[in-house]
């Protein structure tokens, strides 16, 4: 259900600036889309969500637009003259603020929605979620080791690349010895959100209220909690070890490669400013503590 939040979605992995586009001028209509795609919502279910849909759209305009541009200005100032290690913990720690502040909106969208649904829409919710499980298995879990990890380095370098451009081989090797270090969560994950999902799934089976409802997708998207303390340990290494892949990655960009990455967070911030809302409410990236010193 986090996909609800089709918008937060397309600005968070960097899709092409179209997509962008066509989501927001498109948003109330994608979003009732999903929802009837999902569990078949009917005419009177989706009039009740309608106005939850726009009060969030409008939220996500006055508050959270203005922090993502916020982040992607100071991405860019980074890049250009901030020291390379605290520039990179301050990116990451920028993007899980932008995570959690999106995953909560998800909560408040999500839940008017999920409280309405009748037996058989929670069934059809079961083998929607089933099915893509099944198809996260299949295609990040190849059975074959090698194999698997193959496809994992391209993944990481193919989302680098839509920001830099092409990487030459000496930094494509960087990476995968990089990856040599970074553990790899797919499998707790994978079996982490099955956990979670079979939660939510029974507690709409009983008829849990709206209240109690909040409460655990608050804990699950925005705080992640029932985390093993093994997955929390790797998680931590993983970003240490992130930290450090991006930081060296960065002093070996060429002079081709940093303008496509400036240019490419310009347009997509210009993009995204045309659909702020006319009041946006003031946020600064400074209420991350390892973004304080780099924020203007």
């Amino acid at each position: 259900m986090l996909r609800l939040i089709v918008i937060a979605v397309l600005i968070l992995f960097g899709s092409a600036c179209s997509r962008i586009e066509i989501a927001y001028q498109n948003a109330d209509s994608l979003l009732q889309y999903y929802a009837w795609k999902t569990v078949r919502t009917s005419a009177a279910q989706r009039d009740q969500w309608q106005p939850v849909v726009q009060t969030t759209l409008r939220h996500h305009r006055e508050q959270e637009l203005p922090l993502v541009i916020a982040y992607l200005d100071l991405a860019a100032r980074i890049i250009r003259e901030a020291d390379g290690s605290a520039g990179a913990v301050c990116l990451l720690d920028g993007a899980r603020l932008i995570y959690q502040r999106h995953a909560r909106l998800a909560v408040d969208l999500a839940v008017p929605l999920l409280v309405e649904l009748d037996a058989g829409q929670v069934e059809r919710l079961a083998r929607h979620t089933t099915q893509r499980q099944q198809d996260a298995v299949e295609r990040y879990q190849d059975p074959d080791p090698q194999r698997r990890k193959e496809a994992r380095r391209e993944r990481i370098t193919d989302r680098i690349e839509q920001w830099t451009g092409k990487l030459n081989d000496g930094q494509r090797n960087h990476i995968q010895d990089a990856l040599e270090h970074i553990p790899d969560l797919t499998a707790s994950w994978l079996s982490y959100r099955a956990q979670q999902t079979n939660t939510l799934l029974a507690m709409l089976e009983r008829g849990a209220k709206a209240e109690a409802l909040s409460a655990y997708l608050d804990d699950w998207w925005v705080h992640r909690a029932g985390t093993a303390t093994e997955t929390r340990q790797h998680w931590r290494v993983a970003m240490h070890e992130f930290v450090q892949l991006m930081d060296t990655l960065a002093t070996t960009l060429t002079d081709r490669q940093r303008r496509t990455l400036e240019t490419r967070l310009t347009n997509m911030r210009e993009d995204l400013a045309a659909f702020t809302s006319d009041t946006p409410q003031p946020v600064k990236l400074a209420l991350v503590p390892a973004c304080a010193s780099l924020s203007p």
